[in-house]
């Protein structure tokens, strides 16, 4: 299969990903997916929330993020909105937020009028498709997108593409590698009701980033740290669980090799177009 041929492919893998998310998405999940969407979004996100993860993931990419007066950015597959989309087209030079969904970027659209900008505007358009024309951004901010993309070596094509020469993307994706995650997501993905657009990051992906970017910052959430669930379980005092379990997401946030990495549930970046 041609380059050429692999990209029409995932275009019209893209259009039935519109349908989905243009549709009641709940609605059209598997038993499976919900149970796996319950998961995810219940335990995980409570557990996320007991320890101040999720904002701590919002606060760390405000700091990646800088001073954005004078920087053109893309918010990449921000559906509605995302948790920093308002902000950033609140303090950006130049926004623009992208969807696959007409309908989830018209309501992106109304928040955006309902806020003072300087130059903001949502697009339903495909970032792979030629009518996506923008180039030349100084930040691409894609929060749990960028594994979306089947064809990595594509995506990351295109992500130089648009990107100034030393233009920073941020991401949040999922990770498939550990072992047992990797066995979770093996024995979920037959019955997964939008498995055709969601492909967390491998080992390999991992390396694919690592040579074609520079990668000036990571951090994991969930490794070690998805194991302090189990301590809720135990005859312990609160205070003697909350000080193993904020040790173990310390040793996730920092990691100090690809190894730390690999034990990760999720991993956010900050990484550099090469000039």
């Amino acid at each position: 299969m041609t380059v050429a041929d692999n990209k029409e492919k995932i275009l019209k893998t893209n259009e039935r990903q519109k349908e989905f998310y243009n549709s009641d998405a709940v609605a059209k999940k598997n038993l499976p997916s919900r149970i796996w969407s319950k998961i995810r979004n219940g335990v995980l996100n409570d557990y996320r929330k007991q320890f101040d993860i999720t904002n701590r993931v919002y606060d760390q990419h405000k700091l990646w993020l800088g001073d954005l007066s004078d920087k053109k950015v893309l918010d990449l597959g921000c559906l509605r909105g995302n948790a920093l989309s308002l902000y950033l087209a609140s303090n950006s030079k130049k926004y623009i937020g992208i969807d696959l969904s007409d309908k989830a970027i018209g309501e992106l659209q109304t928040k955006i009028d309902g806020v003072k900008t300087n130059d903001a505007q949502a697009i339903a358009v495909d970032f792979l498709s030629d009518d996506f024309a923008e180039t030349d951004f100084d930040i691409i901010y894609a929060y749990g997108v960028l594994h979306h993309f089947e064809d990595f070596d594509l995506l990351i094509s295109r992500l130089k593409e648009k990107l100034k020469p030393e233009g920073i993307v941020i991401s949040y994706d999922p990770l498939e590698t550990s072992v047992p995650i990797k066995l979770l997501r093996s024995a979920y993905r037959p019955f997964q009701s939008d498995k055709d657009w969601e492909w967390p990051f491998t080992k390999t992906v991992l390396r694919k980033l690592k040579n074609n970017f520079v990668i000036l910052d990571q951090k994991g959430i969930l490794g070690s740290s998805k194991y302090g669930l189990a301590y809720n379980f135990l005859p312990l005092s609160g205070a003697f669980k909350t000080s193993k379990i904020q040790k173990l997401i310390e040793k996730d946030w920092n990691p100090k090799k690809d190894k730390d990495v690999y034990k990760c549930m999720h991993l956010t970046m900050m990484f550099q177009n090469k000039s």
